[in-house]
């Protein structure tokens, strides 16, 4: 086998942009200078020297070596990690037992630009399907939803993935994220609840980047490298190909973030890659085991509730819906929730035991869109506007409050003063209690 070094490596003229339109909508303080990615940063988290099989490009059915063959899919590739749970899957796929392969992620991996048929995570199911698979047993589940950060993927993780079975899961969210703590813990909470649910999945990371350079590779990696994951890095193979001016942007996006139809056959390539180097290694990996959360993945196993929530879950009780009884109406990822109904002023309620409490909202750069308060035991813990300057008609998970230990909390939501006959959607609540 022949040695060398992984670089997933940034040039130091890559800068962590703010927001960048069409895809993240988060706000701009929230991306911080915490998520600042250079060369020299990026070095300090390079793979350690290891045996690394050779990759046979031929292999890789959506590598278009003509149009995109200055890519490296060496630099593509961060690690193998521990493959233990993935050879397993993939042998069960081989035996012709049922195995469903997810994605979740923001608009990149939802498909804009290219659609459901010819986006990445599509054409990476096809791939594996077709090549392990012994008919039609291997599934597919793509959660992607655009504008949305891991903080909402983590609450929604168990619905829209972990209920669906998935054995092999995907995770990309390093354009939508920020660097602040609260994507950090929310990202480490994620990959924490997948690999401990009880069907013991393979979890591979994805980092992708924008136009203007933002990603959050540099703290995703540290988590992945910690779980000791699958993991690739289209922002790092883009980076040199764009730096040594083989390719331009224009080749990979018609916009400032979403991959073109080519431009998702190359992310597809570097994510079969993985296989392939994984077929031709040799090493064996020891049974894998789940390491505590980097960053102490505080939002593990977080519920969701959405309406019609019996309050069969003893972290939630909904007491009385007050004068948000109305049923919202629809918004992507959601087919309803509570809505104010502009005709009273009483509060909703409800019994919470958790450590956090998240709010998912729908909100609008609109002034027709309303604030609430938040009150948990009688004191006021936030005011949130749902008029908002980086709202689109988008889910947003606001995070009302977070203690160090599980807190029993009296919430009430009362509309706010001045929003009385304007427009206020609850589409979920959010608990935590690790």
């Amino acid at each position: 086998m022949k040695k060398c070094k992984t670089i997933a490596a940034f040039t130091a003229a890559v800068l962590i942009c703010g927001i960048i339109s069409g895809c993240s909508k988060d706000k701009a303080e929230e991306n911080t200078a915490a998520a600042e990615t250079t060369a020299e940063v990026m070095s300090e988290t390079v793979q350690a020297e290891a045996e690394i099989p050779p990759l046979d490009i031929s292999q890789v059915p959506d590598y278009d070596s003509a149009k995109f063959g200055s890519v490296s899919l060496d630099t593509a590739f961060v690690q193998l990690g521990n493959t233990s749970r993935l050879r397993e899957k993939l042998d069960k796929m081989k035996n012709g037992e049922e195995v469903t392969v997810g994605f979740i992620g923001g608009s990149i991996t939802e498909g804009i630009s290219a659609g459901a048929e010819d986006c990445y995570a599509k054409l990476t199911y096809n791939f594996l399907a077709e090549r392990y698979g012994t008919g039609d047993n291997v599934k597919y589940v793509n959660a992607g939803l655009s504008g949305t950060p891991s903080i909402l993927g983590n609450l929604r993780l168990d619905r829209d993935i972990l209920s669906q079975g998935a054995d092999i899961i995907f995770v990309e969210f390093a354009v939508n994220d920020g660097g602040d703590k609260l994507y950090q813990e929310s990202f480490d909470s994620l990959v924490q609840t997948a690999l401990t649910a009880e069907n013991q999945p393979a979890v591979i990371l994805l980092f992708n980047r924008t136009k203007d350079g933002h990603t959050t590779q540099e703290y995703m990696q540290k988590i992945g490298e910690h779980y000791d994951l699958p993991m690739i890095s289209s922002a790092a193979a883009l980076t040199e190909a764009l730096d040594n001016g083989s390719i331009t942007w224009a080749d990979y996006s018609d916009d400032s973030s979403h991959p073109n139809y080519d431009g998702h056959k190359l992310v597809a390539a570097m994510l079969e890659s993985l296989f392939i180097r994984l077929e031709a290694s040799t090493a064996v990996d020891g049974e894998y085991t789940v390491k505590e959360g980097l960053h102490g993945a505080p939002y593990k196993n977080a519920l969701m509730a959405e309406r019609g929530y019996d309050n069969s879950d003893p972290r939630l009780d909904i007491t009385d819906e007050g004068s948000f009884a109305a049923e919202a109406g629809y918004t992507a990822g959601f087919t309803g929730g509570w809505k104010y109904d502009g005709t009273g002023s009483e509060p909703m309620k409800m019994k919470v035991t958790g450590n956090s409490l998240f709010l998912v909202c729908k909100r609008n750069n609109n002034a027709d869109m309303g604030k609430f308060e938040v009150y948990i035991n009688g004191n006021r813990a936030k005011i949130i506007d749902t008029n908002d300057k980086d709202g689109w008609g988008d889910p947003f998970a606001y995070q009302v409050i977070k203690w160090q230990s599980s807190k029993e909390m009296d919430v009430e939501i009362k509309i706010a003063e001045g929003s009385e006959q304007k427009c206020v959607e609850i589409l979920a609540i959010g608990v935590s209690d690790d």
